[in-house]
C-alpha cells in the first residue's frame, strides 16, 4: 500500500460490499465497456455518487445529478469532478436509486412483460449460473419473487454448485462443460457441444411444462444452442430473452467494442482469441449465420438492461424484434447506506479523507481499468483523498 490507495481482494460478501459503498464519497467506473454495471446501481443505492468513463451503457442508465461521465481515458476530467464532490452523503440519491434499481421493481416489470396475453403461472428461468454471479443473482431474485406471487417458478442452470431447492436444477455436467471448452478452443465453434447436458435440460422442460421460458446467458460452454432453440420453437413456448451482452447477435463476442462486422457477416475476427476463445480457427462467420437462421424468423421478446444495449441490438439482424429495457435489480435490503466507520478504521483510512472507491471482478484487468484508478490516485496524491480498489484476484 502506498500513501493514498489500497488494493483489496474481490469478495462475494454482499454486506461487506455495502459497507465499502457506504464508506466511499465517490464511486469511480473506469471500464472499457459495460452493458449495464450493477456496481454503479449498488453504489447509488448506498448514497454514493458515481463518476466514470463513458463506456456504453452506464451513461444511458445513470444520469445527472447522481452520476457524471467523461470520455474514455479522460482522467483529468474525473479528477476535476472528484475534487468538486463534498463529503456529505446524498440521502435523496439513495432513496431514488433504491426505487429505480431494486429487484422488486425489476420483477414487477418482468411480470408485466411475461403476462401480456394472460398471466403466466409456470415460468422457467434459464442461465449459466444460479445465485453465484450477476446474472445468477438476477435469476434467483426472479425465482423468489415469482414464487412469492403464487406462481410455479423453476431455474435450470449449467455451471456452479448444486443447489438443493425446489425446482432448481443443474442440468450441466461438469465433465462435459470441460470438454465443450476444449472443443471450442480446437474447432473455433462455441455453443455447438454439450449433447448430454442439453438433453437433460430439454427433458426437464418437458416435465415442467412452462407457460413461458425466460432465457439469460447461453455462452460459457454448457449448452448446445441450436437443438435447444429448435425444441422450444417446435413447442411454441413463449420466450423472453434477456441479453446481458452482445453474444447472441455477434459471431461470438460478448462485447463487440468498435467492431461492426456483426452488422453484415463476421469473419476475420479481431478478437478470435478472446473469450470464448479459439486457439487457431475463426468460425465467427459460420456461428453468426447459424444464429441468423435460428433466430431470424422466430417471434420472441428481447430485454436489455440498458438503452445502449437496446440500441446496439437494433443495429443487428435482430433489429425488427420487440425490444424492451428493464434495468437489472439489486437487493436493496442489503444495498442501502450503512455505518462503515469500523471499516474505515480497519483500513487505516485517515478520518477526514475523501474516499474514492472502485469495485470490479479482476479490477486490475485491462477491461475493468484498475490502472486508470491508480493514475487518478497518483494525480491526487497531494490532496486529502484516499482510494480503495476492491476486486483483485
Amino acid at each position: 500500500m502506498t500513501d493514498n490507495y489500497i488494493i483489496l481482494p474481490k469478495t462475494a460478501d454482499q454486506t461487506l460490499l455495502a459497507k465499502y459503498y457506504s464508506l466511499a464519497d465517490v464511486f469511480v467506473l473506469c471500464s472499457q465497456k459495460e452493458t449495464y454495471s450493477l456496481t454503479c446501481a449498488e453504489a447509488l443505492c448506498c448514497g454514493t455518487l458515481v463518476v466514470g468513463f463513458k463506456c456504453g451503457a452506464p451513461e444511458t442508465v445513470f444520469k445527472e445529478p447522481f452520476a457524471r461521465f467523461v470520455d474514455y481515458g479522460d482522467i483529468s476530467g474525473i479528477k476535476n469532478i472528484v475534487a468538486q464532490i463534498g463529503l456529505k452523503k446524498n440521502s435523496e440519491l439513495a432513496e431514488n436509486a433504491r426505487k429505480e434499481y431494486s429487484k422488486d421493481t425489476m420483477t414487477k416489470r418482468y411480470m408485466e412483460t411475461y403476462d401480456r396475453g394472460g398471466r403466466k403461472e409456470r415460468v422457467l428461468l434459464l442461465d449459466v449460473n444460479c445465485k453465484g454471479s450477476s446474472t445468477g443473482k438476477i435469476v434467483y431474485d426472479l425465482y423468489t419473487n415469482l414464487r412469492a406471487d403464487g406462481r410455479a417458478a423453476a431455474i435450470c442452470y449449467g455451471r456452479g454448485e448444486n443447489i438443493e431447492e425446489e425446482n432448481i436444477y443443474k442440468f450441466g455436467l461438469d465433465w462435459e462443460t470441460n470438454i465443450h471448452a476444449g472443443l471450442s478452443r480446437i474447432t473455433g465453434y462455441n455453443g455447438y457441444f454439450s449433447y448430454f447436458s442439453t438433453r437433460r435440460l430439454i427433458n426437464y422442460i418437458e416435465q415442467f411444462k412452462p407457460d413461458l421460458i425466460h432465457i439469460h446467458e447461453l455462452h460459457a460452454y454448457f449448452v448446445n444452442i441450436k437443438p435447444l432453440i429448435e425444441y422450444i420453437k417446435s413447442k411454441n413456448i413463449p420466450v423472453v430473452w434477456t441479453f446481458h451482452c452482445e453474444y447472441m447477435y455477434t459471431g461470438k463476442c460478448g462485447h463487440a467494442y468498435e467492431c461492426k462486422n456483426y452488422q453484415n457477416e463476421c469473419g476475420n475476427c479481431p478478437a478470435v482469441k478472446d473469450y470464448p476463445k479459439s486457439l487457431w480457427l475463426d468460425k465467427t462467420r459460420q456461428m453468426l449465420e447459424m444464429k441468423k437462421k435460428l433466430l431470424g424468423d422466430w417471434n420472441f421478446t428481447i430485454v436489455t438492461p440498458s438503452q445502449w444495449l437496446a440500441d446496439r441490438v437494433k443495429t443487428s439482424f435482430l433489429k425488427d424484434k420487440e425490444i424492451k429495457v428493464i434495468h437489472n435489480g439489486i437487493d436493496t435490503n442489503v444495498f442501502h447506506p450503512v455505518d462503515a466507520n469500523d471499516l474505515k478504521k480497519e483500513l487505516n483510512i485517515p478520518e477526514n479523507s475523501k474516499v474514492v472507491l472502485a469495485v470490479a471482478p479482476n479490477i486490475m484487468s485491462e477491461s475493468k481499468g484498475g490502472k486508470w484508478v491508480l493514475k487518478l490516485a497518483e494525480k491526487m496524491k497531494n490532496e486529502n483523498v484516499f482510494f480503495v480498489l476492491v476486486g483483485a484476484l
